[in-house]
């Protein structure tokens, strides 16, 4: 079943540590701000420079990723001190949102992060679950200030702020749902109905509004930067709120078969997509992973070099989950570094040169393995 799909059942305890949050209660966290007012949301910083860690670039055959156990009491991870090298690779002002974590020995609230000057990341807010008809998994929107989510009781898609209060509740239809996806800080996309018959559907999250953008679609969307994107075999569907959409071919060797969308850029010219060589079966653990950026005019492509040498093999590891576009051209990538059948992620924030060198990698924060870069 496809990641981005949820069933209409209770997800178990199991499933529950990999994806899941409902309405968030406030957790004490250092800092945290107050909230913003509901129609005034500051983005996290994005253009402080932080240097790498001495320990961030990645050696050939390693791999990296929180660990399985929350922070520590004092909720701010240290790095040692950036090595001459690091100190020379400079990195924008990164977030990242961790998932929170149930059926496990103390469990962990969904938090989310920012990284230092320094190397470290820094705790900026977390909060708890208190919904026990969670479906699916919590998505947090871009300046991690919003939550959205999947409900059973009623069958709704719910948002509020990532700290909690108030919720909007949009009615679901249908007996499957897509996993919501965020076009900006306040519309998201969902789709319901059936496997490979989904409708498309545009919200707000300060109303529960219900704009219907699609119908008949054979896959689930994704969405970032106002674009909307439909994943094929060899081409890509991509338009945005109105509906519009059309057809973009990536320009990829023609052995390969595209199974995933991890974003696109803040103009709206590229996009980055997974493809893999199909297998007798297609088993996802036996894939050679290979990353692409493309240009959407044109369906250029170019190929985003594997952070580990031995990727260039069959070995299903390297799928990049989400990207962020650099005004300098480079790239911002989440790498998992395990494969798709594995019980967790295992990931890398890899920053790309333009011609899709790796320039260096830093580690996630500590915490829950699921997790998401956020902008």
């Amino acid at each position: 079943m496809d990641r981005n799909i949820t069933p209409r059942v209770r997800v178990a305890p199991r499933a529950l540590m990999a994806a899941a949050a409902l309405v968030l209660l406030p957790v004490a966290a250092s800092g945290c701000a107050a909230p913003a007012p509901a129609n005034e949301i500051p983005p996290l910083p994005a253009t402080a420079p932080a240097t790498e860690p001495a320990h961030a670039v990645l050696a050939a055959g390693s791999g990296g990723a929180g660990g399985s156990t929350p922070p520590a009491a004092a909720s701010r991870p240290t790095s040692p001190s950036p090595s001459a090298v690091a100190v020379r690779k400079s990195w924008p002002q990164l977030a990242w949102h961790s998932e929170p974590e149930y059926g496990v020995a103390g469990g962990a609230p969904a938090r989310v992060w920012r990284s230092t000057p320094d190397g470290r990341w820094e705790l900026v807010r977390e909060a708890s679950s208190a919904d026990p008809d969670v479906e699916g998994k919590v998505v947090a929107s871009p300046d991690g200030r919003r939550a959205a989510w999947l409900s059973a009781k009623p069958n709704r898609l719910a948002i509020s702020r990532f700290e909690g209060g108030s919720v909007v509740s949009v009615p679901l239809q249908g007996t499957l749902d897509c996993a919501p996806q965020w076009l900006d800080n306040l519309t998201l996309v969902y789709a319901e109905g059936q496997q490979g018959d989904w409708t498309v559907i545009e919200t707000r999250a300060d109303r529960a509004t219900r704009n219907v953008i699609a119908t008949h679609q054979a896959t689930c969307p994704i969405a970032g930067h106002n674009l909307i994107g439909f994943v094929q075999d060899r081409t890509l569907r991509v338009g945005d709120g109105s509906g519009a959409f059309r057809t973009v071919a990536p320009r990829i060797p023609a052995n390969l078969r595209i199974h995933g969308l991890a974003g696109f850029s803040l103009d709206g010219r590229s996009l980055v997509i997974s493809a893999h060589v199909p297998n007798a079966g297609e088993c996802a653990c036996t894939w050679r992973i290979r990353n692409y950026q493309v240009t959407l005019a044109t369906g250029a492509a170019t190929e985003l070099a594997p952070l580990d040498p031995a990727w260039r093999e069959a070995t299903g590891h390297g799928i990049a989950e989400h990207v962020t576009f650099r005004p300098d051209g480079t790239l911002l990538a989440q790498i998992n570094t395990a494969t798709p059948t594995d019980d967790a992620p295992a990931y890398r924030l890899v920053r790309y040169a333009a011609d899709g060198r790796v320039l260096a990698s830093l580690p996630v924060p500590a915490g829950t393995p699921w997790g998401r870069l956020l902008g």
